[in-house]
């Protein structure tokens, strides 16, 4: 399970941001606020006031003549192209052709070259990326060759290929032997925008692991944990951002607090990608449940109908179930409230078993209409650990 709530953590991060661009207004940085402007797009909401008071800054500072005159604003000024596109506006041809000039300046051999840093060619990637002009594999030709280093800067380095269109194989690694706090970031930024070379879950439960060692923003002087740069800080918000948009089905199966018993027999089943057999594990392990506490020898419908009661039953000729899931009194003024809520915990398992177990016992599961994808399976599972939690409540002595 990861011991992370992305949610909070997520507006954490977003206030960490907001501190970093309130800097800005005291010590401009087109580079810092080039990636604090990919940080807040990454919300997908263009009318984000922090994302085009940034946007309107890079714009007018991009039209001061001065900036162009040296090299270590070519990540910005790429980046200004990427982000007009992002916001639905059109990347002027002068300004192109202005930038594609400054790029062929720099010379990668140079040792203090932009093209040695995979923070501003990441920058310049996206730049070019919205460029009509097919100008992308050249540039692939020169960063290739920087292919090297720590594990966060080949990350950078082979990002920017692929928003080019280009391929590059990933260090092989397993999340879990990555230590270095930044390394930790990127993978985990690769898993989440990519979608691929690594298991999310994996990623998050080590960035987990070394949350408490790094800062967000200075907030006490001599606090000595690793605080994150702008562009660390970027690439965490937009794994954060994706993650809690369209969550991972392995994180949500680790972080949901299943009956135990549901856990058990549908994890190994669920992580095999084999969601109809988790299902139907599930179910079965409902049913043994249910006969193991009631003692009954029946399955299926007449199982539930002696264990919970018919979901038909009425207060009239009322018989009580063997186990009721609330204090279901007679002689209680809320009696029917009560029953209503019985008969529907009997509704619920007989949905069960009649819609996730029965289909998937009597039917091979190729059959089209049959399959099921993570998320509707933990659906299903969920369902089916709130009636063995209601269950086993039920049955607890009282105090």
């Amino acid at each position: 399970m990861v011991p992370l709530n992305l949610y909070q953590y997520r507006n954490e991060v977003k206030q960490a941001l907001l501190v970093r661009k309130a800097a800005t207004d005291q010590e401009w940085d087109p580079f810092v606020a080039s990636w604090l402007a990919f940080a807040f797009i990454s919300e997908s909401n263009p009318q984000s006031f922090p994302l085009r008071e940034i946007f309107q800054r890079l714009d007018n500072w991009a039209h001061d003549e001065t900036v162009w005159q040296f090299r270590r604003n070519v990540g910005p000024l790429f980046f200004l192209m990427w982000l007009q596109r992002q916001l639905g506006y059109p990347v002027d041809d002068t300004y192109a052709q202005r930038a594609k000039q400054l790029l062929c300046k720099l010379n990668v051999d140079d040792r203090l070259s932009p093209l040695r840093q995979p923070e501003q060619v990441f920058l310049i990637a996206l730049g070019i990326s919205a460029l009509e002009q097919d100008v992308g594999n050249d540039f692939i030709n020169v960063i290739s060759s920087q292919l090297r280093g720590t594990l966060a800067r080949q990350i950078l380095f082979i990002a920017a290929i692929k928003e080019l269109g280009g391929q590059y194989m990933l260090p092989s690694l397993k999340p879990a032997d990555v230590t270095d706090i930044t390394d930790i970031i990127a993978v985990l930024w690769w898993a989440e925008r990519y979608s691929e070379g690594y298991e999310k879950s994996e990623c998050w439960s080590q960035f987990a692991s070394i949350k408490d060692s790094v800062l967000l923003y200075r907030t006490e002087e001599f606090d000595t944990r690793y605080i994150l740069s702008e562009w660390e800080l970027a690439m965490l918000y937009e794994a954060i951002v994706r993650e809690t948009s369209v969550p991972d089905p392995m994180m949500l199966f680790d972080y949901y607090p299943l009956h135990p018993r549901v856990r058990q027999i549908a994890e190994v089943d669920f992580k095999k990608g084999n969601y109809f057999g988790a299902v139907f594990e599930a179910c079965k392990a409902l049913e043994d449940f249910l006969r193991t506490i009631s003692g009954s020898t029946h399955i299926g419908l007449r199982l539930v109908d002696e264990v919970l009661g018919r979901p038909d039953m009425t207060s009239r000729g009322f018989t009580p179930p063997r186990v009721s899931v609330n204090s279901l009194d007679q002689n209680s003024v809320d009696f029917i409230t009560q029953l209503n809520e019985q008969t529907g915990f009997s509704h619920l398992v007989y949905g069960i078993f009649q819609a996730f177990r029965n289909p998937k016992g009597h039917q091979p599961k190729d059959k089209d209409w049959l399959g099921i994808d993570a998320y509707e399976a933990l659906d299903q599972l969920v369902v089916i650990s709130l009636v063995m939690k209601r269950i086993e409540a039920a049955m607890k002595p009282k105090p």
